[in-house]
């Protein structure tokens, strides 16, 4: 019997990460995304109106674009991985989440501290979400002037919201 009560554990989990994924990442990725894009190309717009050219224009945003795609591929992977080898960290901030929004803080203080994921390179994790940061901020010093703060700042997001979109919607689908 305990078996049974283990494998459903491990199910509700699993099901609870799923739902994480769908409402709080792949969601919100998906209209922000979209939302950067128009942004950061209305920007590009303004700027070929203002006698700036076009191949110049498009070759700029495209490699932000591309830049922003590596970032978000990069941490849509590294999501993936939480999410195939510890659901249990999606399904606790689910759970954390649902008690906040119900307006239930009191069962939060029950549950305990929050989950805590540990594998093999989880030691370079903040590093690499630093080098992500100060990609992402280096990128936008650096097209500032070819482009201008606005574009440069939304196509990079457009790019990264949209890679880990694409990225993470491929795991609901399964």
């Amino acid at each position: 019997m305990p078996k049974f009560i283990t494998v459903k554990k491990a199910e509700h989990e699993q099901q609870q990460a799923t739902r994480y994924l769908k409402n709080s990442l792949v969601q919100s990725s998906a209209l922000i995304g979209l939302i950067s894009l128009i942004l950061g190309y209305g920007g590009v717009i303004y700027l070929f109106f203002k006698d700036r050219p076009m191949t110049e224009l498009l070759t700029h945003s495209l490699v932000l674009l591309c830049a922003g795609l590596a970032l978000g591929v990069s941490q849509g992977a590294y999501q993936h991985y939480l999410f195939k080898s510890h659901p249990e960290c999606f399904s606790d901030r689910m759970r954390r989440t649902e008690l906040r929004l119900s307006g239930q803080v009191k069962k939060m203080k029950k549950i305990g501290d929050p989950v805590r994921v540990e594998h093999a390179g989880r030691w370079a994790v903040p590093y690499l979400y630093f080098l992500g940061w100060a990609g992402f901020i280096g990128l936008v010093v650096l097209y500032t002037p070819k482009l201008n703060t606005f574009s440069s700042i939304f196509l990079l997001l457009a790019g990264f919201h949209n890679a880990r979109f694409f990225y993470l919607k491929r795991l609901i689908k399964k």
